[in-house]
């Protein structure tokens, strides 16, 4: 077991052969005597926000998973009543009742009224927010046209009936529905006074939110936050931890060394050093699926051209790619959809196989696809063409993008310019405006469906930064929301998969392994593949 150090963490910015000599680590005996439970770890990439409706990806979903409190509450699939202890759902799946728990409070001590639910989800969906996360809350009737300003958001499907009850109406059954808002963020609720005091400066700092979790957030800054235990909630008794320190530590290396230094209880083993760790990490599967997204509205007409996105995608090998870039540590995959969902009974993997892209790609096929490519552009020579990956400027993310830039110049000759933003960048404006020609990225499901990864070629989703369409594949998404045939409407969810590939739509990569180590006075972390991952809500750790 390693030490136990309750302190401020060390210098996680200066290089990791001088971690020792940064001077931050303190006796933590006092601590220890005092009975403090504490669970420290790192996340290496910062969140974009602390506001629930704005959250945009897993890392942000992750911190309000523990400030905010759901209907509902998905603790790693398992969906149980949050502040709502009870439900009715009409015949036809569309209308929910929920009735809230009696003397719910937030962390200052005011009523939580479902009320704050109802003003929580019209500002998510309202243009004026601009959320780039609306589109979850869709699912709601009239979710859609409120977010596109075509309909008010008195419109919305939510109505507080009385203080502890809860009306919500969706505009189409989702057998998956409770599974979303149990790990959503976006769904949690809002004090709509605290919203309007604090106006665009409302969550920007801990002190300047309220909170409905299990835990509250104390302090969020110079690269530091800190949870500690809400003693309004309404399940405290049943949350073990007293504080939860939470540092961003952008190199994977520094936090290794930081764990190794007894200055973390949790840690992720950077792909580069798994081979070292084998023997000593656990590992998950975390749901995510990297890819290249591809627009398809792109300035450059290479990308627009469906010959030159197929050759892209036999020019790669994704075996090799995923041995250079990631030490071999990921899963290589020529598909969208994560294989692990479940589907009617199996795997989505054992349950459907894809005619897609050999692993080991077919440089063959790839310039026969480039000839055709570059007859149709009448370009003469693969040279002539350039494209440009857009990437974060992690330096994992940088690695990946030198991989495919040395296989697609070697592999078709073409020249590959590598463009570098950082995460909020890529997420916040070059996706969701197109800025961009081709895009290293990836998702991770907001819920147990292949329908989650499948509909970001939707093309009416807000979230098809691919700016994608197939009129049969629209059509086969729209059908898999009203089938009640459960078979049928996962076959049409994989057909849609099949059609998204003979497109060239994108450029499916791996979906990730995570290996991590924790203390072994630790217990109790739950890893989800959607919409979560780290989940220590209900951790413990035995103090010696």
């Amino acid at each position: 077991m390693k030490k136990r150090v309750l302190a401020t963490l060390l210098c996680a910015t200066m290089a990791v052969g001088l971690l020792a000599g940064c001077g931050a680590a303190q006796d933590n005996s006092e601590s220890e005597n005092s009975g403090e439970k504490v669970f420290r770890y790192a996340i290496g990439t910062e969140p974009t926000t602390l506001d629930p409706n704005k959250c945009n990806g897993i890392g942000d979903n992750e911190i309000q998973h523990a400030i905010t409190e759901g209907l509902v509450r998905n603790t790693a699939g398992d969906v149980q009543p949050g502040t709502a202890e009870s439900w009715d759902v009409s015949e036809d799946g569309l209308t929910y009742t929920f009735h809230l728990r009696d003397g719910l409070k937030w962390s200052d001590g005011e009523d939580l009224t479902a009320a704050d639910y109802e003003y929580s989800w019209k500002r998510l969906l309202n243009p004026e927010t601009a959320s780039p996360y609306a589109f979850i809350g869709e699912y709601l009737k009239n979710g859609l046209a409120v977010e596109q300003g075509k309909a008010d958001v008195d419109e919305l499907g939510v109505t507080a009936i009385d203080d502890q009850t809860l009306e919500v109406t969706l505009e189409k059954p989702a057998s998956y529905w409770l599974s979303l808002i149990g790990s959503s963020s976006q769904y949690a609720p809002l004090r709509q006074d605290v919203v309007e005091e604090y106006g665009t400066d409302f969550a920007a700092t801990a002190d300047k939110n309220v909170y409905s979790g299990p835990f509250i957030l104390t302090a969020s800054e110079n690269n530091e936050y800190v949870f500690e235990k809400n003693e309004n909630y309404w399940d405290v008794d049943n949350i073990n931890l007293d504080k939860v320190e939470m540092s961003f530590v952008e190199k994977p290396e520094t936090q290794l060394s930081m764990y190794e230094a007894g200055d973390l209880d949790y840690v992720q083993v950077p792909t580069a050093y798994v081979p070292d760790y084998q023997d000593k990490s656990e590992t998950y599967m975390n749901g995510n699926v990297d890819y290249c997204y591809i627009n398809h509205k792109s300035d450059n007409p290479a990308v627009c051209n469906k010959n030159f996105r197929l050759a892209l995608n036999y020019g790669v090998s994704r075996n090799d790619y995923n041995k250079l870039a990631n030490s071999d540590v990921h899963n290589a995959v020529n598909g969208l959809v994560f294989t692990g969902l479940q589907a009617n009974g199996k795997t989505y993997g054992e349950a459907y196989q894809l005619n897609s892209y050999p692993l080991d790609g077919d440089k063959k096929k790839a310039k026969d696809y480039l000839a055709k490519a570059m007859k149709e552009l009448g370009v003469s020579k693969a040279s002539d063409i350039t494209v440009e990956l857009t990437t974060t400027d992690a330096e994992t993310s940088k690695k990946s993008a030198e991989v495919l830039q040395s296989q697609w110049t070697e592999n078709l000759g073409i020249n590959v310019d590598i463009r570098q933003v950082t995460y909020s960048e890529i997420y916040g404006e070059v996706l969701p405006k197109g800025d961009y020609e081709i895009a290293f990225g990836g998702w991770g499901a907001d819920y147990d469906d292949p329908y989650s990864y499948l509909e970001l070629f939707k093309s009416d989703a807000s979230y098809n930064y691919s700016q994608y369409k197939n009129k049969k594949v629209d059509k086969l998404l729209k059908d898999t929301q009203t089938q009640t045939d459960a078979q049928v409407r996962m076959d049409e969810l994989h057909e849609a998969e099949q059609l998204i590939i003979d497109d060239g739509a994108f450029v499916p990569l791996q979906s990730r392994n995570a290996y991590y180590m924790v203390d072994d006075d630790v217990t109790g972390l739950n890893f989800y593949f959607c919409g979560i991952n780290l989940d220590w809500v209900h951790a413990d750790v035995a103090n010696e």
